[in-house]
């Protein structure tokens, strides 16, 4: 495992490579969840110790924390760049959340990206956030900044956070996946990404694609990682990553 600072406009991100227990020819990016890092609350530091134990290279990064969707879509294609000029392999992007969604319109803009794992992603990024905010997301809606502390910590957005919703349409970068294999992995009993967008995501994929549903998994599949990291080797293997 090591530690690295990627460039990304006039700023950088800090990330962890942990390198594939033999030869690769696959390396995996993981993007974290509104509000979440790079580690996942170690949840995505064990996934990436697994996914390098079978043979993948895996990089994890941290997003300056409470961009919008086209800020985290430009740090992770600084990223990827960082990734294809440093080790030089194929790529695959697995993203938790709205780290998927970011994930999901690169991975539709960018037809080097071999995969992608879609981990509990909202497409509809507008009612996910009218649910996760509640009435906070009125707040932000008419133009006010939004700062409050909750369990998770302090929290400031301001309106371009939902503004910059209307700049993508992530049910049409779906449709254009044809060539990049899709796995997408949500629990059932998610309140925060109701299950209906896994499905409405999947229906819509047209290229190689797979849906793993847990049941009463909650939105980070708190007692499902094990089987959801077991699921993605596989998948990996299925699909010749490996």
């Amino acid at each position: 495992m090591k530690t690295i600072m990627i460039p990304t406009g006039k700023n950088t991100v800090s990330g962890v490579i942990h390198p594939a227990a033999r030869s690769a020819k696959t390396t995996l990016i993981i993007s974290h969840g509104f509000r979440g890092t790079k580690d996942g609350g170690g949840q995505a530091v064990l996934l990436a110790e697994t996914l390098a134990t079978a043979g993948v290279n895996v990089i994890r990064f941290d997003f300056t924390p409470l961009q919008n969707l086209s800020c985290q879509m430009a740090e992770l294609n600084d990223v990827i760049e960082y990734s294809r000029q440093n080790v030089d392999s194929q790529t695959v992007l697995l993203g938790r959340s709205m780290g998927g969604s970011a994930s999901l319109a690169v991975a539709a803009a960018d037809q080097k990206i071999s995969g992608l794992i879609l981990w509990a992603t909202p497409w509809d990024l507008v009612s996910t956030f009218q649910q996760a905010l509640g009435c906070h997301y009125e707040q932000l809606l008419a133009g006010k900044n939004l700062n409050l502390t909750d369990a998770y910590g302090n929290l400031f957005l301001t309106p371009d956070f939902i503004r910059d919703f209307q700049n993508h349409d992530l049910l049409a970068s779906v449709k254009r996946l044809a060539r990049t294999s899709l796995l997408v992995l949500h629990g059932t009993a998610d309140i925060i990404v109701p299950v209906g967008q896994a499905h409405t995501i999947y229906n819509l994929a047209t290229g190689s694609k797979e849906l793993m549903l847990y049941q009463g998994g909650d939105h980070h599949l708190s007692d499902h990682a094990s089987q959801a990291n077991a699921a993605i080797v596989s998948w990996l293997r299925k699909e010749a990553f490996l």
